[in-house]
């Protein structure tokens, strides 16, 4: 500092600037302030002093670092600092109250934008719970929507309102109270006709009539497994197709469709409601006909025609009219043959007897051999009516409890003297091979009838096998245990190797007078079945086959087996 002028003139050194004032000094080459009085308190006129300093430039190279300056320090007029004090606490005032601005103006803005914020917040909140109020009775309602759509009918809980959202949530409700009411009632009918189905169907199932549906233009709509059995034609492939389509029903399709039409033709006020006929149908694969009733009628049904058609296999019932029928012939026939017989043969013997003597040569010969004659047909006529007489009036039955095996034997030993009297060979009595099951048990049979029936059934074996190179004829027992409700049995079988039957003949063999014999009367299988039944037995008559051709016949007869015990008076069940 080279020269100070003004300050304090008893100062023994010059009051010079501060560190800070230094500072700025060296960085602005020039410094001016007014200074007095403190900084933190109300400054005083007198005390307030100006300071100006200014940097003289320096021709000092040798210490060029150090500067020199010139200060002047000078006493403010009262007036000026007076004033200049009032301004200065002006503009503190100023800078405070824009200060106090400033933060109150932070301060608003901090309340306001809170308070924004918590209006903002409470109109979200208020609105989501004003929304919830309105939506959830909505949500409610759609997820009901949703649950009735996947088939959940249960009522969803009410909301108590008294707007139109409650009342909208009531009405669906009761809405789907009345849907799950409309399903429950229609399962039940469902289930019913469900019920009600499969009882028809199990009744359909079990008949033993065949059953068939028909509908437009004769297409078939049901058939019953009797209808298949009966017909031996696969319908199940022929539903929703006609009967004609098959080449084996084409006749019975024609006989239907002809009834049909006959019946559609007749006058309404006097027109049946069915049509009945009986035909014969010959099923695919067979020679043999059956007898098939069959009767037809419309079913009202609404909006489609339909037909059913119902049919039964009356071969039976038809044979057994005829048994009844030949029965009451054979009857008639024994009664009225047999009568003139005798005074025929005694007629022809007495001719014999007169006449042998009174000629001679040739027309004693003539006489011989036509009295003869007369005499041995006589007997034959006498042994036919014979038969009629047993098929007519076949005696009752006198069962008692037996051993089959041993009635067999003394059959065969019958047969076995048969074979070796008078030297015949064995070729004219074929050897009758026996199997008979070791521990049979009894039935009750009457031995009698028994044995007549194992005669007519060895005897017609051995007439079958006359003809054939090798005769075998077997006659075999078996015990048949019970099985499924059916009590044990006793099969009796005689099989030979012989033509067998022919397809005609094998359906109705057990019928009088069917015989493929030259001069056989038909009555020997006849009066078997007759027997059979009398003893509460059954008859199976089949072909024995080998390699798809017919290698003899065979004849079984299925008795009731005699429990250990069983008292023989009550009457046996049929097989």
């Amino acid at each position: 500092m080279l020269v100070t002028a003004g300050g304090n003139p008893f100062a023994l050194v010059p009051d010079l600037p501060n560190a800070s004032a230094m500072r700025q000094l060296r960085t602005m080459c020039s410094l001016s302030d007014i200074e007095g009085g403190d900084d933190g308190a109300d400054r005083r006129p007198e005390t307030l002093s100006l300071r100006v300093v200014i940097s003289l430039p320096s021709r000092n190279f040798i210490l060029p670092g150090h500067g020199r300056y010139l200060q002047l320090i000078q006493k403010v007029p009262q007036a000026i600092s007076s004033s200049a004090l009032e301004v200065q606490r002006a503009y503190g005032e100023y800078q405070e109250r824009a200060l106090g601005r400033e933060g109150l103006k932070r301060m608003y803005i901090s309340t306001l934008t809170l308070t924004l914020f918590l209006a903002v917040f409470l109109a979200v909140l208020l609105a989501v719970i004003m929304g919830n109020q309105l939506a959830k009775p909505l949500l409610l309602l759609a997820d009901g929507m949703k649950a009735v759509a996947g088939g959940d009918l249960r009522q969803k809980p009410e909301m108590h309102r008294n707007d139109e959202l409650g009342v909208l949530i009531r009405s669906f409700n009761d809405m789907t109270g009345q849907l799950a009411e409309a399903r429950a009632q229609a399962q039940f009918n469902h289930e019913a006709l469900e019920a009600s189905r499969a009882y028809l169907q199990s009744v359909l199932d079990n008949l033993s009539t065949g059953v068939l549906v028909l509908g437009s233009d004769h297409r078939l709509a049901l058939a019953n497994p009797s209808a298949t059995r009966l017909l031996r034609a696969p319908l199940q492939g022929l539903i929703g197709r006609p009967l004609q389509s098959h080449p084996s029903l084409e006749p019975f399709a024609q006989t239907i469709t002809s009834a049909f039409a006959a019946l559609d033709a007749q006058d309404t006020a006097e027109a049946s409601p069915h049509w009945l006929q009986q035909i014969e149908y010959t099923p695919p694969g067979s020679e043999a006909s059956i007898t098939l009733l069959v009767r037809g009628a419309h079913l009202a049904l609404p909006g489609q025609p339909a037909s059913v058609v119902v049919f039964d296999d009356i071969s039976e019932v038809i044979s057994a009219q005829r048994s009844l029928a030949w029965a009451e012939v054979a009857r008639r026939l024994a009664h009225e043959i047999k009568n003139p017989l005798t005074p025929i043969q005694l007629s022809a013997e007495r001719l014999q007897m007169k006449l042998a003597d009174k000629l001679e040569g040739a027309d004693r010969d003539m006489l011989q051999r036509s009295t003869t004659t007369i005499v041995n047909q006589v007997q034959a006529m006498q042994h036919m009516v014979n038969d009629f007489r047993d098929y007519a009036r076949l005696p009752s039955a006198q069962p008692q409890a037996m051993n089959l095996n041993a009635l067999i034997g003394d059959v065969l030993n019958l047969y076995s003297s048969m074979a070796t009297r008078d030297g015949a060979s064995p070729d004219d009595h074929p050897l009758v091979q026996a199997e008979l099951a070791p521990d049979l048990p009894d039935i009750r049979a009457d031995a009698a009838q028994l044995r007549q029936v194992i005669h007519n059934l060895l005897q017609n074996a051995i007439d079958a096998v006359s003809t054939q190179p090798e005769r075998r004829v077997r006659i075999r027992t078996d015990a048949l245990p019970a099985n499924a409700g059916v009590p044990a049995r006793v099969r009796l079988s005689v099989s030979d190797n012989g033509p067998g039957f022919s397809e005609k003949i094998l359906t109705r063999a057990v019928e009088p007078y069917v015989t493929s014999k030259p001069r056989g009367t038909g009555l020997g299988l006849a009066v078997v079945k007759k027997i059979t039944e009398e003893h509460h037995a059954r008859i199976e008559i089949q072909n024995l086959q080998s390699e798809g051709r017919v290698c003899g016949a065979r004849v079984s007869l299925i008795f009731p087996a005699l429990a250990p015990g069983r008292d023989v008076s009550v009457p046996m069940q049929h097989v």
